[in-house]
């Protein structure tokens, strides 16, 4: 009897110490070897996003494994995804971000397959390929805690100054509405003539864009210009140097021959109007003279003597002016 009870007793501890150890394999099947470790992958985040484990590892929405772990290591979350679905393929540049799912936070990590090659169990998605999402929750109450830290009554006369403000201002607040109000409507009906606009600009810029050499031509050229311009200006503000240079020396000429000057253009007046009063027989006794030479070259020529007369040679009248020219 008593070793009918002893063998019971026995095999009620042997079969709660197997049930004890079903279920704790069931609960860490993920971290059992040449189980869980197969087809494991790791992922860098810059950040948790809320991430932890026990949370699904999705590829298009549909679930295929579960977070096992995560850690801070180096500065970064490393996150260990253990993948259930054995069909699942995934390229050598697959990338992982954190998604949200639920309102609560409940985050994922979906992974987008991408790459030629093929993810390997083991092998880490660096953190430039991962993307953490900022945690609404998080934000959520971190804004609680910062509106809590507001100073309500520094706020309340702040909105007081600024009603104040905009009740003074309401005759200049409405035109300005009505006044951008007007240009919006305005650009709205002429959005196609500010289309075909923006079209004829934009084919402007292209012919320039093609003619940029030609354009830069013509600027190396119009330098070139301006150089020449400008050389030309130097010179002709020396001739105008010069030119100042020269009054101004004529103007001292005249100023220390003032009394030289003077008689001798009187003089040279008087003979001009001599000349003038006398040039109608001037102009006669050239026309006789060119008769009587004409003669005298005839008679000059027609041997080596010749004879010659000059009419009224011994007058006094005559011979006055010609000895007053050689008589001192």
């Amino acid at each position: 009897m008593n070793g009918l009870l002893r063998g019971r007793a026995r095999r009620g501890l042997v079969g709660t110490v197997v049930i004890v150890l079903v279920v704790l394999a069931s609960l860490n099947l993920n971290r059992l070897p040449l189980v869980g470790n197969s087809d494991v992958i790791h992922a860098r985040f810059a950040e948790a996003g809320g991430l932890r484990g026990g949370d699904s590892v999705m590829v298009s929405g549909a679930e295929v494994g579960k977070v096992r772990d995560v850690v801070l290591e180096g500065g970064v979350v490393e996150a260990d995804l253990v993948l259930t679905d054995a069909d699942v393929e995934l390229g050598d540049l697959t990338e992982a971000r954190i998604v949200t799912t639920t309102l609560l936070g409940r985050a994922a990590v979906e992974l987008v397959p991408a790459g030629d090659g093929a993810l390997e169990a083991g092998d880490t998605i660096p953190v430039e390929r991962t993307d953490a999402p900022y945690s609404i929750t998080s934000a959520l109450n971190r804004l609680t805690t910062e509106s809590g830290e507001i100073d309500k009554a520094a706020l309340q006369r702040a909105i007081d100054q600024a009603s104040g403000v905009l009740e003074g201002s309401r005759d200049s607040v409405g035109p300005a509405l009505r006044g951008i109000t007007d240009i919006s409507r305005a650009i709205a009906a002429n959005d196609e003539q500010l289309a075909t606009l923006l079209d004829r600009a934009t084919r402007v810029t292209d012919v320039l864009a093609d003619r940029d050499q030609e354009i830069a031509s013509l600027l190396t050229a119009g330098e070139s210009l301006f150089a020449e311009l400008d050389a030309r200006q130097r010179v002709i503000e020396a001739l105008l140097e010069s030119a100042q240079m020269l009054a101004d020396q004529l103007q001292g000429v005249l100023e220390e021959n003032t009394q030289v000057i003077g008689p001798a253009l009187r003089q040279l007046n008087s003979i001009v109007e001599v000349l003038n009063r006398n040039r109608k027989a001037i102009q006669d006794t050239l026309v006789g003279l060119r008769g009587y030479a004409t003669a005298f070259g005839d008679a000059a020529s027609t041997g080596p003597w010749f004879d010659a007369y000059i009419q009224n040679l011994t007058d006094p009248a005559t011979l006055a002016p010609i000895l007053s020219g050689i008589l001192p």
